[in-house]
């Protein structure tokens, strides 16, 4: 995972750090890597020859909310210099997951346990880099009292594949295995948030900026049952990941999306005013405008969003083993998987070296 590709040795010894791609139509996913031209590699000079890249290709969401926002905001920045960047925003993880693996999108934002599955079945998709921390916990009514009290309790939860149903699923087999939920399936923690606010559904995970929601204005009905933010706070479960075959074709648009993200990052990172401001105009209608600042803030003060990218050897390795086979995993994937099968942090390293 750690090791620089043939093509970009030279270009790391050179400091090549390109935002700047060239306009050409996007490869097929499916088509050969290219390779930096041999002067790019044999230079030393800081005006060495961009390395190759598009500027027009799609990157599918999924469950957007303040979450998304820098992400949101670094396609806009992007686009604003000339690129052409479309980002559909999907009702499954899994269908997003598909589109990157079929070509469809270039990049993917949603659940590592979907694409580490994916990968497993053959896909060529990498995790790049975090999008967001471990963000996610379960709220319920407030006659359960513990994880036991979901037995037959409506449960709505993203989707099959999600990964906060992954962690939920795997804290319910090993806190109260007996418990059998009634599980619905809702996309949409916003919705998730609406459902349990006119009282359809008896409890969910949720994104913190719902969780604060639900703290100011429904806690006379509502409690947190679990955070597993603060209990598996290694967990890496939500990233930008990518095809990897466009990623070789196309490899100095990576490092300019990678590297406008992090950028977002340090804006946001202690300013709240323009979390909002992002947030406002990228998801506007996943915002409560009751609690939006208390939310904002709450994503600023518990610095959500990754300064670094957020992946490293550890938390990945930590990552394929909670994803991993049960029973001492989630069952995500049949095998344990090497972090270099999942992950590939050479663009993170390019974007940051800068």
């Amino acid at each position: 995972m750690t090791s620089f590709p043939r093509w970009l040795t030279g270009a790391v010894a050179a400091g090549l750090i390109v935002a700047a791609c060239s306009s050409a139509a996007t490869p097929a996913p499916t088509a050969a890597p290219s390779k930096a031209p041999a002067s790019a590699a044999a230079s030393t000079a800081p005006t060495a020859t961009p390395l190759p890249g598009t500027k027009t290709f799609s990157v599918g969401f999924t469950s957007a909310g303040i979450s998304s926002a820098g992400f949101f905001a670094a396609i806009d920045s992007l686009n604003q210099t000339g690129y052409k960047i479309d980002y559909p925003i999907i009702e499954s993880s899994e269908l997003v997951t598909q589109g990157v693996a079929s070509g469809q999108f270039a990049f993917g934002s949603g659940a590592n346990n979907s694409v580490m599955a994916a990968i497993e079945k053959g896909a060529n998709l990498r995790l790049i880099m975090s999008r967001v921390k471990n963000e996610w916990s379960v709220y319920a009514a407030n006659a359960i009292k513990d994880c036991a009290g979901l037995d037959g309790k409506k449960l709505a939860v993203h989707s099959e594949g999600a990964v906060s149903t992954a962690m939920l699923k795997n804290w319910i087999a090993t806190k109260c295995p007996q418990a059998k939920p009634n599980y619905l399936i809702m996309a949409g923690s916003d919705n998730r948030l609406a459902a349990l606010l006119a009282n359809q559904i008896e409890a969910s995970p949720v994104e913190l900026g719902d969780a604060v929601t639900l703290d100011l204005k429904a806690a006379d009905r509502y409690h947190l049952l679990s955070n597993f933010g603060a209990d598996l706070p290694d967990l890496q479960v939500t990233s930008i990941y990518v095809n990897t075959a466009w990623a070789a074709a196309n490899p100095g648009s990576v490092i300019a999306l990678v590297k406008a993200v992090i950028e977002q990052y340090k804006k946001i990172d202690g300013n709240p005013a323009y979390l909002k401001e992002i947030s406002q105009k990228f998801v506007p209608n996943t915002l409560n405008k009751d609690t939006v600042d208390a939310a904002v803030k709450k994503y600023t003060d518990l610095k959500m969003f990754p300064l670094d990218g957020g992946l490293t050897d550890a938390n990945l390795t930590y990552s394929a083993k909670f994803f991993g086979p049960a029973p001492d995993g989630a069952g995500a994937t049949a095998k344990l998987m090497a972090v270099s099968a999942f992950a590939d942090t050479t663009y993170l390293k390019l974007a940051l070296a800068k």
